[in-house]
C-alpha cells in the first residue's frame, strides 16, 4: 500500500487556519505507510489530524485486519466471513446482561452472598448501554412497530444485536463493505455507506448510538446535527470517543493507543465534546468516563515493540484491547473503577437528547 494522499484543512469545529502541532506519529496499530500529525487550533483548542487524508481515498487508513470489523455478533458463525482470520470477543463479549457467570456451575461460590452482583457490577464498563426498550416509545397501535433505534459505524452489528434481543427495532449504517455483509448475513437491517447516503427519515428514531466513531468522521459537526434531525423530539443520543483530556496521551506521547492515526480525525475532551453537542442542539448532556484500562493495556504493548519490535508481550498487549477476556477484565476492575472515579477514565461514554417538542 503507498502513503496516502493528504490535505490541509481549516480547523473543522471553527474553522481557524491557525494551530499548533501537538504529536507526529506512525500508524503503529495497523501499519497504514505514513508520518501523521495532530494539531490544536488556537482559536477552540480543537484537537485533529492535519494534514488528513483526502476524503477519497478514506477507506485506504482501514485495512482488512482493522480489529473492528472482525468481530461477529452473538450467534452468527464464523463461516459466514469466510475471507476473515478468527478474532476474539470484543470487549464486554461473554458478561452481557443475563449471561450466565462462570462461578455459578461451581461450588460453594455459587452460594456466596452477593457474588453475582459483584460479578456484573466488576464488569460493567459503561462501554455500551442497552436502554430498555419499553420504556423508550409505546408502539405504533397502527403499525405495531416498536422503538426505533439506528447505529452508525456498526461494523458487524453486535450492539445492534444486543437492542434487537430487548426489544427494538434497528437500523445500521456501515460504510465498509465487509463488515456490513456479515451484518447483513446476521439478518440485520444495515445500510453499506455513509449517513449522508442512506434514506433514513428524518424524527424516525427513538435511539441514535455512534459508539467510537464521531473521532472518525471528517466533519462531526455536521454527523451530529444529522442524528439530531433523525431523532424524535425527546430522543436519545448515546456516543462513545476516546478522552485526549485524561492522563494517557500526556504519560504516553506518540504510543498513546487511541491517537490511532490517520483513522482518528479528532480528539475530544469532555468539555469539548460537551460544547459540540449543544451547539448541534442537544440538550441533557451526561458525559460518563467508562471503567477500563484498555488504551492503557494497548499503549504498554505500543511501547515496549517501539523498544523490542519483536516482543511476544508487546504483541499480545497491543492486540489485547481487540480481545479482552473475562480473566483481564477482573483483574484490571479495580484500576479501572479508581481511574473513573477520578474523572480520569480514556474513554468516555455521553448521553444526550433532542429537546421534547414544546406543546
Amino acid at each position: 500500500m503507498s502513503d496516502l494522499r493528504l490535505e490541509q484543512i481549516c480547523c473543522p469545529l471553527c474553522g481557524s487556519a491557525e494551530s499548533d502541532r501537538v504529536i507526529e506519529a506512525v500508524d503503529n496499530l495497523c501499519g497504514v505507510p505514513g508520518q501523521f500529525t495532530v494539531v490544536r487550533c488556537r482559536h477552540c483548542r480543537h484537537l485533529f489530524m492535519n494534514p488528513r487524508p483526502t476524503l477519497d481515498c478514506l477507506g485506504d487508513c482501514y485495512p482488512a485486519h482493522y480489529g473492528p470489523h472482525l468481530s461477529l455478533p452473538t450467534g452468527v458463525p464464523q463461516s459466514c466471513a469466510p475471507s476473515l482470520p478468527a478474532a476474539g470477543p470484543s470487549p464486554g463479549a461473554g458478561t452481557e446482561p443475563g449471561a450466565r457467570p462462570w462461578y455459578l456451575r461451581y461450588l460453594p461460590l455459587r452460594y456466596v452472598p452477593g457474588l453475582r452482583r459483584l460479578y456484573f457490577w466488576l464488569l460493567n464498563d459503561l462501554s455500551q448501554p442497552v436502554p430498555a426498550a419499553v420504556s423508550a416509545r409505546l408502539p405504533n397501535t397502527a403499525t405495531e412497530a416498536g422503538p426505533q433505534a439506528l447505529e452508525i459505524g456498526c461494523a458487524t452489528g453486535r450492539y445492534l444485536r444486543r437492542l434487537q434481543e430487548d426489544g427494538w427495532e434497528v437500523t445500521g449504517v456501515e460504510p465498509g463493505k465487509r463488515p456490513a455483509a456479515i451484518a447483513r448475513a446476521a439478518g440485520l437491517n444495515v445500510h453499506c455507506g455513509f449517513l449522508e447516503s442512506a434514506a433514513l427519515p428524518e424524527g424516525g428514531f427513538d435511539l441514535a448510538a455512534a459508539w467510537m466513531v464521531i473521532e472518525h468522521v471528517p466533519d462531526p459537526r455536521d454527523t451530529l446535527t444529522r442524528l439530531f434531525r433523525l431523532l424524535r423530539p425527546g430522543g436519545q443520543l448515546l456516543i462513545s470517543i476516546p478522552n485526549a483530556g485524561c492522563w494517557e496521551p500526556a504519560v504516553f506521547g506518540r504510543f498513546w493507543y487511541v491517537w490511532e492515526l490517520p483513522r482518528h480525525l479528532h480528539h475530544f475532551t469532555p468539555a469539548s465534546i460537551r460544547r459540540l453537542l449543544e451547539q448541534c442542539g442537544f440538550e441533557s448532556v451526561s458525559v460518563q468516563h467508562q471503567r477500563t484500562i484498555l488504551n492503557l493495556i494497548g499503549s504498554l504493548g505500543m511501547a515496549i515493540l517501539s523498544r523490542w519490535p519483536t516482543s511476544r508481550l508487546g504483541t499480545r498487549l497491543k492486540y489485547y484491547p481487540d480481545h479482552p477476556h473475562v480473566a483481564g477484565q477482573l483483574l484490571s476492575a479495580p484500576l479501572a473503577h479508581f481511574l473513573a472515579l477520578l474523572r480520569q477514565g480514556g474513554r468516555l461514554t455521553i448521553s444526550a437528547r433532542r429537546p421534547p417538542m414544546v406543546s
